[in-house]
């Protein structure tokens, strides 16, 4: 992950009031964090669609679609091969349906996102501690 995409990760966590946390850490814990404030503005995208309250809709769904942003962003399709095109692929896909559900105003494809980013983020919090605690210059050497 280089300095620019972690940037890109302090900046969108910044907006959710974790600065601090984000500064401090990991490259596993940024995007652990990532998918849960994506999980959290996805489940108030939903709320306020139900609400047909189209004001606050639209502002979790904004904050939603840059976190998924940020995460296709982060995949490194060049060193990751065919999982980190079918990871980038897979965050493409939230991104056009979560989209698609603020066009429509359609909370089951918000949930079917949300499917997809809960699958992603207990797959992830499953890595194995020592890749959990790895720093970006070890996570570079363990792809290189």
């Amino acid at each position: 992950m280089n300095m620019a995409m972690r940037n890109k990760f302090v900046q969108q966590y910044a907006n959710n009031y974790v600065e601090t946390a984000v500064s401090e850490a990991s490259p596993h814990k940024l995007v652990e964090m990532l998918y849960e404030g994506a999980l959290k503005n996805l489940n108030l995208s939903k709320v306020f669609i139900e609400q047909k309250n189209h004001e606050k809709k639209a502002e979790f769904v904004n904050k939603a679609l840059a976190i998924l942003n940020s995460l296709r962003a982060g995949v490194d399709v060049q060193k990751g091969g065919e999982v980190a095109e079918n990871l980038y692929g897979l965050y493409d896909y939230c991104y056009r349906r979560t989209l698609e559900a603020s066009a429509k105003n359609d909370a089951e494809i918000v949930s079917e996102v949300i499917e997809h980013i809960k699958t992603l983020s207990e797959a992830w919090k499953a890595m194995p501690e020592d890749i959990k605690r790895s720093s970006k210059e070890q996570i570079e050497q363990m792809s290189a």
